[in-house]
Formats: C-alpha cells, structure tokens, sequence
C-alpha cells in the first residue's frame, strides 16, 4: 500500500463522514495542486490558501479554521508544503496524531522533492544540450546565462562575465533581467562578490538583500561599480555566484539574483548550477575555438578568392597554400611542410630554424653553406630575399628567403640556384614561409604556454611553508625530493635586447642549458627576461660543475650573437624542503651582479662580505663612504696621495713595508703619511674599532669604483 492510500484510509477512519482533501504547495512556482479528494473532484476544489511562514518554515505545522473548513497545514524544511483540509470546523486529532500525520505525509513530500529531483536533471541535461548546440560565441554566451534561469527556477535574472586578460578586468559578456547598463559592469580580481568568487573559485549563496549588500562591501567593490549594479536593475533578495572554468583555469563567472525571495537557495541549488557551469565552460572554450577557427578559415577563404580572380598564377600560390595549409593543420610538423615544398619546387631546399638555430633538409647528409652567425647577419637589417655566394665556392648561387612575423625573425629557406628561379617557385617560397611562420608561432606559444605553466609550479613549491607540504606537491611534480637541489637564476639585462626577441632567447638558452645538463627531473622556466633552474645534485659539489656548464652555454652563445646573460647560483642543501632558502641564495647572487652591472654567473657562496650589503640603498653606502672620507679633499692633491696611501695600506693587510714598495716611498715617508691619515681622520688605527671602520670603508670604496667601471663599458 503507497502513502496516499495509507493516508486515505488514516483519515477516513477518524473522518468517518466528513470530507477532506490533500493538497500540496510549491514555493518557487506558487503552484497550488489536488494530491487527494475523498469524495472525488468536483467537491469545492477551489484551492485553499496557504498561509506564509516566517524564514521558509520554522513551525512543522498550522491549523486555521475557516467558517465550514478547517485547513492543517504542513511546512517541510525541504521548502514545499503540504495541507489538510477538512470540511468541519472541529478535527478529531490530537496533538500526537497530527505529528504522525506531519511524518506521514513528508513521505508525500520526499516523493515530490524526487520528482523536482529529476526534472532538475532533465533540465539540467536538456539545457546542457541546448548550450553546446550552437558553436556562435555570442549565442552560446547568451544561451547558458538564459538556461541557467531555467536549471535554478527560483532566480529570475543573471549575467555571466568573462576575464579579459588585457585589461585584468571581468567584463560582462551576456545578461537576462537587466537593462544595457550591466554591460559597463567591470570589476578586478578580488573585487565586489563576482571578482572574489573569480579569484578563489568558490561559490557563495546569498539569502537577503542585507547578506548582498554586506559582501560588496566586504570584498571593496568601487563606487563607480556599484552605482552601475543600482542603474541595471533594482535591489535583488537573493543570489548565487560561481566561476566559470576550463579544467583547472577560471574564465569567468556567473551569478544569478532573486528579485524576490521564493525559497530558500540551498547548496544543493549552488551545486546543480556549478555543474551547469561547468559545462558552460566547455560550450565557451569550443564555441572560442570554433570562432577563431572560422574567422582563420574566413580570411583564408577571402585571400583565396583574391587571388583566383587575379591571374593563373595566384591560382597556383593558393594551390600551395591550401595544400601547405592542410598539412598544418593535420599537425605534421616542420619536416613535412619542408619535404612538401621541395617537392612542389623540384629543387633541393634548406631550412634555418632560428627557434632552434638549427638546419632542416630533406637531403641525408647535406652540406649547409651557411654558419648560424653568417644567416643572422645576413638579416639583421634585411627583411627582403637576397641571393648570396658563399664565402668558400663562387661558383654556387643561393636564394634566401626569410620568414618572418612582424619583425621577429624565425628563420630562412634556403635554395641553391642551378637556373634561374620561376615565378611559380616564388609563389611556392612565399606561400611556405606564411605557414612555415604560422608554425613557428604555435611552437613558441605552446613552448612560453608551458614555461609560464611550470613557472606556477614553481611558485607553488616556494608558497608553501611546510616541509612536508614540499615534498609532498615534489612527488607529485615527479622530482626526486630527497636530493640534493640548488637554484639557478638567470636573466637578460633588459637593454641588451629587444622585446619582441626575448621569448625565443629566453627559449633557446633553456633548450641549451636542457642538453647539457641532460636530465629530465630537473625544472626549468622561462619567464619575461628570467630563467629559473631547480636543479636535482647527487652531491653539494656538483654545483661547481652546473657553474661551468652555464658560463660554457654563455660562452658559446658569443658566436651566434646571443644576448649576454648573468646570474645567480645557490649553494646546494639535501631535501627539496629547503627550495625557499636555495631561491633567496639565487636571487642574493643575482641581486649582487646586478648592482655591480656585471654578466657574470656567480656562486652565492663567492659574494663574501657583500653578502652583508646586498639588501643597502647605494645612497645608504654612498653616505659611509663619505662620511668616512670627508676630510680628504677631491681637489688637492696632498689629500689624493693621502687616500691612494690609506687604501693601498688596507688592501695590503695593514703591511708597512709592502706598503711603502708599493707606493715606491720609503718607509719613514709612509709612517709620516700614516700619521697625517689618523689626525685628519681622526681616528686611531691601532684601535681595532677605527681599524673595521676604516677596512669596512676601504672595502666599498673599492667595491664602488668597480661598479662604476662597469657602467662606464658598458656604455
């Protein structure tokens, strides 16, 4: 026997002979309807009215007695309720009766909440299709914040933002409910609810205008923002806000509002819309796709028709590229896109890889004309083809032709001339150096892609401050934890090269320093002009030979015209825990080549003394020195010799006689020297204060004039 029947049979036998209906209530729809009538339909089934509850439902139940019926009703924490009406004025149930009667009928309920339970999935699954139906940016934008309204039927409005990279702003992209001011809705990252909800990932529901309007303040929303939010639309009572992601990246987020408050939005509601969300996410990152794909596709499209109704040779440049294009597409690689050229020219065909500096030919054992150096040159003020004999044969005949995007330089096809080249070969040059470049670019953004992904890797590691919290993100990281680990930092002082260059240097010298080290449970990243190296040792002293390596790396680069790097180098410590003490050593040692303008690589442990200034103003130093050397005059000469006398007896080790030999003077000359030092400094060298004072002094005049130095070459 099901509830209802048992319920029925319940309430004939204490009605005997008085009439009842069963009747439920949905809160969200406001939906009144007819579960039970006892003496069938037609018998005063005008609704009842449900009377409200104070917070969705405080009290199990009510009984109200009209002038011939007396209506029970029951309020269900889950939102919905059900009612008993009972045409009398006096019910036979007692207090216990109508408790049994509350947990009788929540059976009812709970069949109800599985009912709304599936059709919440079947609009789920119906709106998840409909959002993934159309691959138009725009549509889809507009579909998922429409459908999300029909997954959560309790919201009436929403808007979803996506985060637009340049401007480091979320920006409304799609709304239902609010007029065009929304779309001027802007906000940073951590900034108002959708900024906060963008920058941890996590959902938050919202239950009262007071909980809003609390948060935006909470989370330092602007105040141009929120008189924005007051021109869209009015006062909401209630909402949920979630990010929209792909994988583990957020793109955006999605919030949905209540203008008046129906029912209690529950966790279960923020959940169903996360995974709505979700898929959301996928829909937008196809529908990006497909867009960027047809809008390539269409410029594609459009240069073909161009060249058609040009002449029968345009027909044959885009022959090539269709062909070319094709195998681009199908990913198969440089060396097929090289094989097709040659065979499509019919001549012997040579491609210089700059990402790489290295030579392609579909020639086994082909001898190449060309030093990487001589190529460079070649193109460092020519943007053109140019036709070139090599130095070591007059009688061969090249024809270079460079491939470029913008102004970045990625390499050359090299053709060795027997006759003169035919317009249709050109044709095919041309066309094979658009793609060739389209390649190019795709290596060098997944290439930076994946450096700026272990870069976050990397910084994850530094972020955590726990021991065990290390090792354990190492192993997952693949890394051999209890090594020995030392850090490496490099970097490309900014002046040394052009901008739009420094991606593919910052490539090759990781792709250099890759080989030589030759292992694979290292990390290595580029980053803007940096290049950090987490490297495993088997023991502290192999940091002398990844020191030597690194000076060979920059050394080689000479002879390719590669910009000249410096850097810093940790001491090597057992256990990846101690990652945060290797980074500081790095950065100290980089730091302290740095302010000396030097390209050296240096040791942590080679700084010395310096370690103790690293982190001091040069205007700090500056004031010392001065203050220490304030009595001698720039001017005069008597005070020059003075000085010159005082810093050659500190750097000789306080030696008199090595002193005087040095300065070429006798020795009672230097003693007298030594004495006008001590009155016009007033101080006392035989004092061990006054003797730091003035070692520590010495030392950074010294370390001064060095600097200087380099600045003036460097010049």
């Amino acid at each position: 026997m099901n509830t209802i029947k048992y319920c029925t049979l319940f309430l004939q036998r204490k009605l005997k002979s008085v009439q009842f209906q069963i009747w439920g209530y949905h809160d969200v729809t406001n939906e009144v309807y007819l579960i039970k009538d006892s003496k069938g339909k037609g018998y005063n089934t005008n609704p009842p009215i449900f009377t409200p509850t104070s917070n969705m439902s405080l009290e199990p139940y009510k009984i109200t007695k009209q002038i011939d019926e007396t209506l029970i009703q029951f309020n269900y924490t889950e939102g919905n309720r059900l009612a008993i009406r009972i045409f009398n004025k006096t019910i036979p149930f007692n207090k216990d009766e109508i408790e049994n009667l509350y947990h009788l009928l929540k059976s009812i309920e709970l069949e109800e909440i599985i009912k709304n339970k599936n059709n919440e999935l079947k609009t789920l699954m119906k709106s998840m299709q409909s959002i993934t139906s159309s691959l138009n940016l725009n549509d889809v934008l507009k579909s998922i914040i429409r459908h999300a309204l029909n997954v959560i039927p309790a919201a009436d409005v929403g808007y979803l933002m996506l985060y637009d990279h340049k401007q480091e702003r979320l920006i409304t992209k799609a709304s239902v409910g609010f007029n065009d001011e929304i779309y001027n809705f802007q906000t940073k990252v951590y900034e108002a609810i959708t900024g906060s909800v963008f920058a941890d990932g996590q959902v938050r529901i919202f239950n009262s205008y007071d909980e809003l309007n609390k948060a935006m303040y909470t989370y330092n929303i602007s105040s141009e923002n929120l008189e924005t939010l007051l021109k869209a639309a009015p006062h909401p009572e209630g909402a949920i806000c979630t990010p929209i992601s792909i994988g583990e990246k957020r793109i955006g987020v999605m919030i949905i509002h209540q203008w008046k408050i129906k029912k209690k939005l529950m966790e279960n509601d923020s959940s169903l819309l996360q995974s709505f969300a979700d898929q959301a996410g996928l829909a937008i990152q196809n529908a990006t796709y497909y867009t960027e794909t047809k809008t390539r596709l269409k410029e594609i499209t459009a240069l073909s028709k161009q060249f058609r109704e040009k002449n029968t040779q345009l027909m044959i440049r885009q022959e090539v590229h269709e062909t070319l294009t094709m195998l681009l597409l199908k990913n198969k690689g440089i060396a097929s896109l090289v094989n097709s050229l040659k065979t499509m020219m019919g001549q012997e065909l040579t491609l210089f890889n700059c990402l790489e500096n290295t030579f392609y030919s579909p020639k086994a054992n082909e001898y190449y004309y060309f030093s990487v150096f001589e190529i460079k040159t070649i193109f460092s003020k020519k943007r053109q083809a140019v036709f070139v004999q090599p130095s070591d044969d007059n009688e061969k005949l090249f024809y270079l032709y460079p491939i470029y995007n913008g102004t970045v330089f990625f390499g050359c096809l090299m053709l060795r001339l027997s006759k003169p080249l035919s317009n249709t070969n050109q044709i095919t040059l041309e066309q094979g150096s658009t793609v060739l470049a389209l390649e190019f670019v795709k290596r060098q953004t997944s290439t930076k892609i994946y450096h700026r992904e272990l870069y976050e890797q990397f910084k994850q590691l530094l972020s955590f401050k726990e021991p065990q919290q290390i090792r354990h993100r190492g192993r997952e990281m693949g890394l051999p934890i209890s090594a020995y680990w030392m850090i490496a930092i490099l970097e490309i002082p900014n002046p040394l090269i052009r901008m739009h260059y420094l991606d593919i240097e910052i490539q090759h010298i990781t792709a250099k320093i890759n080989k030589e080290l030759n292992s694979s449970e290292n990390l290595i990243c580029g980053f803007y002009n940096k290049i950090i190296l987490l490297h495993p040792l088997f023991n502290q002293n192999d940091v002398k030979t990844v020191h030597r390596k690194l000076n060979t790396i920059k050394n080689d680069g000479k002879h390719f015209e590669s910009p000249i790097f410096r850097g810093g180098l940790s001491t090597a410590y057992h256990g990846l825990e101690n990652i945060n003490k290797c980074y500081d050593e790095a950065n100290n040692a980089l730091t302290y080549v740095s302010k000396r303008n030097s390209t050296e690589i240096t040791c942590y442990g080679d700084i010395g003394l310096d370690r103790l200034f690293l982190h001091h103003s040069s205007q700090e130093i500056d004031q010392f020195i001065d203050d220490t050397f304030s009595r001698f005059s720039p001017n005069n000469t008597h005070d020059k010799e003075l000085e010159k006398t005082l810093m050659t007896y500190v750097d000789l080790n306080h030696s008199a006689s090595r002193t005087a030999k040095a300065l070429h003077i006798h020795i009672n000359t230097f003693y007298q020297r030594l004495n006008k030092i001590e009155d016009l400094l007033e101080l006392d060298l035989n004092n061990s204060e006054d003797v730091l004072k003035i070692q520590l002094a010495c030392y950074l005049k010294k370390s001064q004039m060095i600097e200087n130095n380099n600045k003036s070459s460097s010049r």
